[in-house]
């Protein structure tokens, strides 16, 4: 196996402890949003292309809320609560309806906050 690989699986394992840096950061900035762990990790299928998929639920959400949102999030969550920077998280920033759908199709979420 190579090293990259294991520095990825390194960092899949520590998915929850993300997640919760992720959190924090979100509860910080927006303290009514909902925070969920989505996709193959939480779903138990983790592969050498995985991510830690995180969907966060905010009430009102446009492009460029989103935009400057996903910014401001990670740079909390690195900056203030020790998210490493090259952590394989991917933001979803998304409003209620829409994360219905989100919710609806996945086979297990996982909430955070």
């Amino acid at each position: 196996m190579s090293s990259w690989v294991k520095y990825h699986f390194t960092h899949l394992r520590r998915w929850r402890e993300y997640a919760e840096k992720v959190s924090k950061a979100v509860r910080d900035l927006i303290p009514d949003a909902k925070v969920y762990v989505i996709g193959g990790v939480a779903e138990g299928r983790t592969t050498i292309y995985s991510d830690i998929d995180i969907l966060i639920v905010i009430k009102n959400t446009n492009s460029a809320t989103r935009r400057k949102l996903l910014i401001d999030i990670l740079e909390r969550a690195i900056d203030t609560y020790g998210l490493p920077w090259d952590a394989p998280v991917e933001l979803h920033i998304v409003g209620e309806e829409r994360a219905r759908e989100y919710l609806k199709y996945s086979r297990n979420f996982i909430r955070i906050l």
